[in-house]
């Protein structure tokens, strides 16, 4: 339920911080607490798929007011359930970076899960972006466009000519009978790499395959890209079995 699992946590985050005024506005998001760790939402390593035994519906993306004034973002601009079960409307939400010019923001969204028990639904994660931060203005979400849509796209990153540097299951030359990319020691699904995407024009470019997938791309003040990588540089565990 998205009010029990998040009710008492927004409401301790805000007294916390409606105690002290800070300098500038802070973009977060909420998420529902996953028991396992590993490759699931909270893993530093295969967190990128969707389903919701790997990450659970229910959050938001709200921003935080210097003087404590609270707005629930997503839920402004008509996305999400607002209580009770977490079904076809339902969201997770994850990665908000803001832009440079500081009135837009990218983050990744998953719509969507289930209705029954035993149904099986395919949901990706996707990037959108939000504007209307101002605090008077009116929040207004739409999707990134030329984003690979049947792929999970996650953890973008404004480039300083604006396009969207991002993590992506993609296979890396878009053969689709090469999805899931499997890690090489684990066999778990992996990211293929970091993805470069120019909204303007759709132009996809890969930037870096990996082995065991790449993470958390940040672009720092010289314009130069920061990412984490994962290898496991072991040979393949499956090969040692004699079986």
């Amino acid at each position: 339920m998205r009010k029990l699992a998040f009710a008492t946590f927004t409401a301790l985050f805000a007294s916390a911080l409606s105690a002290q005024s800070l300098p500038n506005p802070i973009l977060f998001v909420t998420q529902m607490p996953i028991p396992g760790d590993f490759a699931t939402i909270g893993s530093v390593f295969g967190n990128h798929r969707a389903e919701t035994a790997t990450v659970g519906r229910g959050g938001d993306l709200y921003i935080r007011y210097p003087d404590g004034f609270l707005r629930n973002l997503t839920a402004e601009a008509g996305f999400g359930v607002a209580s009770g079960f977490q079904g076809a409307n339902s969201i997770a939400v994850r990665d908000p970076v803001v832009h440079w010019s500081g009135t837009r923001a990218a983050f990744a969204m998953v719509v969507g899960a289930p209705t029954q028990q035993f149904q099986v639904t395919t949901q990706r994660w996707q990037l959108y972006e939000v504007t209307g931060l101002g605090r008077n203005q009116t929040a207004v979400i739409t999707r990134v466009t030329g984003q690979p849509a049947a792929y999970n796209n996650v953890e973008p990153a404004y480039a300083s000519d604006g396009d969207l540097i991002f993590v992506s299951d993609r296979p890396r030359d878009g053969a689709a009978h090469l999805y899931p990319a499997l890690d090489e020691y684990e066999s778990r699904a992996i990211t293929s790499g970091l993805w470069r995407l120019d909204p303007a024009s759709g132009a996809l470019t890969l930037l870096e395959h990996a082995p065991s997938g790449s993470f958390t791309p940040r672009v720092d003040s010289f314009g130069r890209v920061i990412f984490t990588r994962w290898d496991h540089l072991q040979r393949d565990q499956q090969n040692d079995d004699p079986g």
